[in-house]
């Protein structure tokens, strides 16, 4: 399914596209696959646990986790812009979206769940969905296949994912995990939700509910074969 696809992965800040699409995007290196990473904003953070940190952190680390995934990417914004994505025009989002669609022409894209806790991954996945409205195909490039990714946190009703599709990332899972170390400033311990320890766990329950070893969740929220 995957051998010589195109792949877009949209992601509101670096690391996203390692925890929930990780998985994946080793699954594409593997059978391979071209993948893309649209990373909207980069730039200075408040952590919770280590203090702030800045673009030039973050840029290396981004360097560093595109050579192991294979994969290229681009970064729409650096500086102010991060964490307040919610705070910029839609249109500028969507602007951004309908150019990298354009120009990369994929089959499959994998935005953020809608109903995230994150102001940032709501704003993003709002102008995906508005991107990659259906319009006839010579206006505008339709991929077969859009996904929504799974965060690793369910705490409130809105919040909780309801998967619809799946990836085997059995024999790659350990590679997601190697992918994740390479945002260094962002490796979190046990019981962290986006902890190493925490994807594994969550990845034994969903390739329970596939009856394989460890899978990937998505919500499909449009399909065709590829």
């Amino acid at each position: 399914m995957l051998e010589g696809k195109k792949i877009l992965i949209i992601s509101a800040h670096p690391d996203d596209e390692a925890i929930c699409c990780g998985g994946l995007i080793m699954l594409a290196k593997k059978y391979r696959a071209q993948v893309k990473v649209l990373f909207m904003a980069v730039g200075l953070s408040r952590q919770l646990l280590t203090g702030k940190t800045t673009a030039n952190q973050r840029i290396p680390e981004i360097k560093k986790a595109s050579k192991f995934g294979n994969y290229e990417y681009s970064i729409k914004y650096q500086g102010e812009q991060f964490m307040r994505l919610d705070t910029v025009a839609q249109k500028d989002l969507i602007d951004t979206i309908e150019d990298t669609n354009r120009a990369f022409k994929p089959e499959l894209v994998c935005i953020p769940f809608i109903n995230s806790f994150d102001q940032d991954h709501r704003a993003v996945s709002q102008a995906s969905i508005a991107a990659f409205r259906p319009v006839p195909k010579n206006l505008q490039h339709q991929p077969k296949i859009i996904l929504e990714y799974e965060e690793p946190y369910s705490w409130n009703s809105g919040s909780i994912f309801q998967p619809n599709w799946y990836f085997d990332i059995s024999k790659v899972l350990d590679e997601k995990l190697e992918l994740l170390k390479c945002h260094k400033t962002q490796l979190r311990d046990d019981p962290f939700p986006r902890s190493q320890g925490n994807l594994k766990r969550l990845a034994g329950l969903r390739g329970a509910e596939i009856s394989t070893q460890y899978a990937e969740a998505y919500h499909l929220i449009k399909g065709q074969l590829l």
